[in-house]
């Protein structure tokens, strides 16, 4: 059976002020459980367990044919996971309710949604695959005890820089490339003689002087570091630093264009790069052909899809419903072995242990965010970014 706390219309949601409404409720419950001294969280007198799937696509304004509802990845993996719990008897012995919410990537309509959740008794909320929603929602969830894992948002803002306990993210961070980078050499190429090459813009000094730190901190230190100079053709300079340095593999912060030059001409020159690993600023929608005819392997790092699969990037609608049903999993199991649906002993066991889901096993680190790869490496195989194995 499913639940809405709001009929989805063709009309834009309510937009009250967030004091009026978040403050107000949360206020008024957070004030009761102290007076009874118990979490703030609304009971539920049917002894359902509930569930809160909330999505964050645009619900389109009606354009005089009807309305048209807007689909939801979210809570329809959050439905399926849900529908098999009830045929294996529930959760602790009581059924499973599912309930849904839209938040349209708006942090103050997020902010509503989740006033209303702690009214409504939610034992976990699901979703807010936005940043912005579930930055803001996630401060209420936490001061009312309920637990939340995020389906999306690789903002570094929701579990740093300090952890609201009870929130986690099932997601990598945009701010862990540097990281990924430099695990991807260790493990896979860690003889290599590396060279990092930028072309001193702010971006780019700032990145590869990321990554050379990451990588002396995997052991992997670089060969050398060097810079370029962006809008010329002729790159013999930086092309005779790698030939002296003996590089064969060159981690690019930078343009595909610049790379192209820079490695098409190194490969001419006598100095052939054997593999070149590029930021996500690389993934142009179809890599110059002389770039990938300049390198034996060239790489590029993206976003964790959730299912090792994919192109990364934007989470596809149906990576979304995979990890939304995989979060339910991991809570489920964790009340499972915890026998309860407190929210402090479920997070001590979602950070003590990894429990397998369809995405893979799951654990989360002290701050919330999961033990996952921020970024893999991808290659260009079939008119399309595939993950590299």
């Amino acid at each position: 059976m499913t639940t809405r706390f709001n009929t989805i219309t063709g009309r834009q949601p309510s937009r009250l002020p967030f004091g009026f409404v978040a403050l107000g409720v949360l206020g008024a419950l957070v004030g009761a459980a102290m007076l009874a001294g118990r979490p703030a969280i609304a009971q539920v007198s049917n002894g359902d367990v509930v569930i809160l799937a909330v999505d964050s696509s645009r619900i389109p304004e009606p354009d005089g044919a009807g309305h048209r509802v807007a689909l939801r990845p979210v809570g329809d993996g959050v439905e399926e996971v849900a529908r098999d719990l009830n045929q294996r008897g529930g959760l602790l012995g009581r059924r499973v309710r599912v309930t849904h919410e839209n938040d349209q990537c708006e942090a103050e309509e997020a902010a509503v949604i989740a006033a209303r959740a702690v009214a409504n008794g939610v034992s976990v909320v699901i979703g807010h695959p936005c940043s912005s929603g579930a930055i803001k929602a996630a401060a209420l969830y936490a001061q009312a005890g309920i637990l939340m894992i995020a389906t999306g948002p690789r903002h570094p803002r929701l579990t740093s820089p300090v952890a609201h306990r009870g929130i986690f993210r099932l997601a990598g961070r945009d701010d862990r490339q540097d990281e990924s980078i430099a695990t991807l050499i260790a493990a896979r190429f860690p003889t290599a003689r590396a060279a990092i090459i930028h072309d001193r813009s702010v971006q780019g000094r700032g990145m590869a002087e990321e990554i050379r730190r990451s990588m002396i901190a995997a052991q992997v230190p670089p060969a050398l570091v060097a810079t370029y100079t962006s809008g010329i053709k002729d790159h013999a300079a930086i092309v005779s630093e790698l030939a002296k340095a003996k590089a064969d593999l060159v981690v690019f912060p930078g343009q595909p264009f610049e790379a192209s030059m820079i490695l098409d001409q190194a490969d001419r020159a006598g100095a052939r790069i054997a593999t070149a690993i590029g930021t996500d600023v690389l993934a142009a929608d179809r890599p110059p052909a002389r770039l990938l005819a300049a390198v034996d392997a060239f790489l590029v790092m993206l976003p964790w899809p959730g299912t090792g699969e994919g192109a990364g990037g934007e989470k596809s609608e149906s990576t979304a419903h995979e990890l939304a049903a995989a979060a339910l999993e991991v809570w489920a199991a964790a009340v499972v072995e915890s026998g309860s649906l407190a929210t402090d002993r479920i997070t001590g066991v979602l950070e003590a242990s990894a429990h397998p889901t369809r995405v893979g096993a799951v654990r989360f680190d002290a701050k919330g965010d999961a033990v996952v790869p921020s970024y893999l490496p991808h290659v260009w195989r079939d008119g399309r970014w595939q993950a590299w194995h």
